[in-house]
Parts: structure tokens; sequence; C-alpha cells
């Protein structure tokens, strides 16, 4: 059975650079990520078909991914900022 919160856990300990030595230009590279703006819109949109309890099994599943990125996003922010911050 496919986890997409385990698969996001086990990125976020790939991607837990603060302790392998993440430089201030990398984190300053992470902290220019983003999702692009169709993604964006779509996020919004199923977010509001969510809210309205209209999803699909296809679209729940698609947020569900967008979720688990936007988490790993933010924890990657997280640690950039932190790393930053130790710099500065």
């Amino acid at each position: 059975m496919f986890s997409p919160r385990l698969h996001a856990d086990v990125l976020k300990k790939v991607f837990d650079l603060s302790g392998h030595g993440m430089t201030r230009p990398l984190a300053e590279s992470i902290l220019a990520l983003d999702f692009p703006e169709a993604d964006a819109a779509r996020i919004s949109e199923l977010n509001a078909k969510a809210n309205e309890g209209t999803l699909t099994d296809e679209e729940e599943a698609e947020l569900e991914a967008y979720i688990n990125v936007s988490d790993l996003l933010a924890y990657s922010h997280s640690k950039a900022r932190q790393t930053l911050n130790e710099s500065a």
C-alpha cells in the first residue's frame, strides 16, 4: 500500500541538509523554490472542492501529493532559514 505521508517523511530525512553543511547559497536557492503559478491555482481549486466535499478519488490523491510536497518544501525552507540565521 502506498503511503504518501511515509514517503514525505523519508524524503525529509534525505533533505535534512542542515546537519551536512548546508551552505548559504544552497539555503538561498532552497528558499527560492515554490510551486509554479499554475500549480498554486490547481491547489486552490482542489482545496475549494475539498471544502465543498466534491473531490473525486483521483483529485483527493492529487491534493494529498501537493500537500506532502508542500510540507517537504516548508520543512526545507525552515532548515534553510535556520542556516541563514546561523551564518548571519
